[in-house]
Order: structure tokens, then C-alpha cells, then sequence
């Protein structure tokens, strides 16, 4: 199935602790690039994340942003710190030795004191930690991924539309190309009959429209560009990852019709030529945003 390198998805759980959610968010990039916003001490949870993003998709650039947020029905108790209260009560007498200062400690001197006091949650395991993610991370997957198939449906509409539009300007190339060569020896015929005689006529006109012929021959490029737009049917169908492939196939389909541009002779195929490199141009576009 075709799918899009742009979408979003969010993801909610709850812990007994705080309510965890992931926003992923994706761009067209030529690999897989994700860039993942976890909080300092999640390290582990977030190369558990990148695994698991990186199972569900093969391209595209992500920007993974989790916010946490403290449940308020969350029991929380404060833990005092004798020992660093102890050490600052110590370090008061010392200085009441040298400075003249009050010796009775006020309620707000001991609340002012750093880590004196420290707020204590519940502590979550690294297990229920790595389960909350998992959660939040397959919901915000989930959802990416299914936009992402919203907008490839799309897209592999508007290439088969391009791809039609495009074969349409191969055939009449075809066509044109057919007449060129007779329309060579139509003038040639006259040209040769002004200088030479009957006698000298056919044989110098076969040899002259063979080369001619020759020259401008792109039967093997219609025949290549008719196996690539097979490919190109085939590789829409895949389940797979297909944005690399569909794009290698642009690439051959413009390498053909740049050589039939370069051995035409007509007028007519020249304008077709011109309309198949805009057509392939617009297709290109499309095969960008492909995964």
C-alpha cells in the first residue's frame, strides 16, 4: 500500500503517577530521521520509543514530543533532611562565632534551606515506565500511520492519473516518429533527383535513409519506457515501502526521454516530448512525498 511521509499522531495513557502523552509528527526526508523530546532521566524509554518507530516505518523525518503531567490526586509526602539541616545549623554556629547573628532559627530560614525539605512521589518502576510509553507510543503510531495511508491513497491516484497522461505523449511520440522517416525520404527524393540522374537515384536514397533511419531510431527507448511503466503499475501494487523504487523509476523514465528528445526529428514529437518532460516533472513531485 502506498503511504504518505506526512502526518500526525497522538497518544494518551495513564500511570498511577501522571498521565503521559506523545505527539509524533512527520515530513518527507530520503531516510528515517527521528528526533524524540524525552526527559533527561527517560533515556532508556526513549531508545525504547526509536525501536519501536522505527518497526512501523521505513522513512520520513519524526519529531516525537512527550508531555508528562502530575495526576492531582497523586499521594505526596515531604521528606525532611536532618543530616543537611544538621550540617547548615553547624555551619551557623561557626559563623555566629566570628559575625553577631541571632541564634533562633526562624520557620522560614529552615524552609529556605535547599533540599532541607524534599518533595517524595511514588516511584515508578522502569518496567511500568517502558509499558506507559509503549502505550502512548503504538496509539501515536497508530494514528501517524493511518493518515499517512489516507494521504498515499491520494497520491497513487494522482501518479496513475500522471502516469496516463504521460503514456498518451509516449504514443504520440511513437506515432510521430513512424512518418519521420518516410517524411526524410519524400525530401531527400527530391533533393538527390535535382543533382543525380534515375540511375543514381535509389541506390544513393536507400543508403541515405538507412543512416537517417538509424540515427533517430527509439524503438529500444519506447521499448524500455513500456517496461518501466509496467514497473511503475507493479511497484504501486507492492506492500511495501515504495517512495525509493517509484523514485529510481522516475529517474530511468526521464533518462529515455531525454535520448528520444535528442534523436527526434519532428516538429510534432518535439512538443510531444516537451509535454512528457512537464508531465514527468508534476509525477516526480508526487513520488517525493511517497515512503
Amino acid at each position: 500500500m502506498v503511504r504518505s511521509m506526512t502526518g500526525f499522531g497522538r497518544g494518551v495513557t495513564t500511570t498511577r503517577n501522571f498521565q503521559l502523552t506523545v505527539e509524533m509528527r512527520s515530513v518527507n526526508h530520503r531516510f528515517l530521521e527521528i528526533n524524540a523530546k524525552f526527559p533527561k532521566e527517560w533515556l532508556e524509554a526513549e531508545i525504547f520509543a526509536k525501536k519501536l518507530i522505527s518497526q512501523a516505518l521505513s522513512r520520513g523525518k519524526i519529531d516525537v514530543m512527550v508531555y508528562v503531567k502530575d495526576l492531582e490526586n497523586v499521594e505526596q509526602s515531604i521528606e525532611i533532611n536532618w543530616s543537611l539541616i544538621e550540617a547548615y545549623r553547624k555551619a551557623k554556629e561557626q559563623l555566629a562565632n566570628k559575625v553577631p547573628l541571632e541564634e533562633k532559627w526562624t520557620m522560614q530560614e529552615l524552609l529556605s534551606l535547599e533540599q532541607a525539605l524534599v518533595q517524595q512521589k511514588p516511584q515508578l518502576t522502569p518496567e511500568d515506565l517502558l509499558q506507559a510509553v509503549e502505550q502512548a507510543i503504538s496509539q501515536a503510531i497508530e494514528q501517524l500511520v493511518q493518515m499517512r495511508e489516507r494521504e498515499g491513497q491520494e497520491l497513487q491516484e494522482v501518479v496513475v492519473q500522471y502516469k496516463k497522461q504521460l503514456m498518451e505523449q509516449v504514443n504520440k511520440i511513437r506515432s510521430y516518429s513512424s512518418v519521420a522517416v518516410e517524411k526524410y525520404r519524400t525530401r531527400l527524393v527530391e533533393r538527390i533527383a535535382e543533382v543525380a540522374d534515375g540511375a543514381l537515384l535509389e541506390d544513393r536514397l536507400l543508403a541515405e535513409v538507412a543512416i537517417f533511419a538509424d540515427r533517430i531510431d527509439i524503438s529500444e527507448e519506447l521499448d524500455r519506457l513500456e517496461s518501466h511503466f509496467n514497473q511503475l503499475k507493479e511497484t504501486l501494487l507492492e506492500t511495501i515501502s515504495v517512495g525509493r523504487k517509484l523514485d529510481f523509476l522516475m529517474q530511468e523514465i526521464h533518462r529515455e526521454i531525454n535520448t528520444i528528445g535528442s534523436k527526434n526529428q519532428s516538429t510534432e514529437a518535439a512538443v510531444a516530448v516537451v509535454q512528457a518532460k512537464t508531465i514527468l516533472e508534476k509525477m516526480r513531485e508526487q513520488v517525493q512525498n511517497i515512503e
